[in-house]
């Protein structure tokens, strides 16, 4: 499992298929994703012509938008609004801040049911989550051959799971950790401050990753998403 075979599992089940990538850069995953329409966004894409040639033949329609996802949001509400979307995966700037942004405003346009897959939310030792602007600031900071990079992404599910009750949320145990996100109860979760998630440090995270990511084996996709068709299947 890994997170276009994550992805591509959740649109199979669904009768929309409206994917949106935040953070495609050469288009490793967004050129094997295969929906009915596919939604770009990066500040700067690396795509070769034949990259994109791939990317367009597995859509119906595919749509390009070489910007932050900031902007994204702010200037493309409109066709965000007639569009919708079903499946996003958000693998930007690997910073907790901008990947709790980026989860906020894809849940507004959402369908019923829809998910949301996040990107190295499980670094598995402490330079890949090293805490950086960018990924030449993470370079500048590490040995020369330290060249995989998660950042504090992790730092989203614990914030998330502090502050987002109505969200049901886990950690695939696969891929540098994948996150998915999806409307639903969750009942009592994790109860982090502000001060203390930004206090939190690495070390943390791996004395206590599965309680604090809600860490799940890959198979747990398939309960993930059952119950994502249980709750649209609930008579009114």
């Amino acid at each position: 499992m890994n997170r276009i075979k994550a992805v591509q599992q959740a649109l199979g089940r669904r009768s929309s298929r409206v994917y949106l990538e935040i953070g495609v850069s050469r288009g490793s995953a967004f050129r094997r994703i295969t929906a009915q329409e596919k939604i770009a966004v990066d500040p700067a894409f690396k795509l070769s012509t034949r990259t994109r040639r791939r990317a367009d033949a597995k859509a119906q329609a595919t749509h390009y938008f070489e910007t932050t996802s900031d902007a994204f949001f702010t200037s493309q509400a409109g066709f965000l609004e007639q569009h919708g979307v079903d499946v996003a995966l958000i693998d930007g700037l690997h910073t907790y801040g901008q990947v709790v942004r980026d989860v906020e405003h894809t849940l507004r346009y959402l369908r019923e049911n829809g998910v949301i897959f996040i990107h190295d939310c499980n670094p598995t030792k402490a330079s890949v989550a090293c805490p950086a602007t960018s990924y030449a600031d993470f370079r500048a900071q590490n040995r020369w051959w330290e060249i995989d990079w998660s950042g504090d992404v992790w730092k989203s599910i614990v914030e998330l799971r502090s502050t987002r009750r109505d969200l049901q949320i886990a950690v695939l145990d696969c891929d540098w950790g994948v996150g998915v996100v999806r409307r639903g109860n969750s009942g009592p979760d994790l109860d982090y401050s502000p001060a203390e998630i930004e206090a939190l440090s690495y070390a943390d995270l791996a004395a206590d990753r599965v309680r604090l990511l809600n860490l799940k084996p890959p198979a747990y996709l398939d309960e993930f998403l059952a119950s994502e068709d249980r709750s649209s299947s609930k008579p009114d």
